[in-house]
């Protein structure tokens, strides 16, 4: 349940390996998603070019942790 990371700062590894850090700004369940998935919505990210932040499915997610 990726609703426990919310408000806090995380460090995620994505599918392809690329990790990301950043705050977790919102999320969105499954129940509220068209997919039936997690979204995260994370700021304070830690890469050129996502200023405005990045959002991620669970499905995109291999690793998340707080940090």
């Amino acid at each position: 349940m990726l609703g426990n990371f919310w408000g806090k700062n995380v460090r995620i590894i994505d599918d392809e390996g690329v990790e990301w850090k950043g705050f977790v700004r919102s999320v969105e369940t499954p129940a509220d998603s068209e997919d039936n998935q997690w979204w995260l919505d994370v700021v304070n990210v830690n890469k050129p070019g996502f200023e405005t932040g990045l959002i991620i499915s669970e499905s995109e997610i291999k690793k998340i942790e707080v940090i």
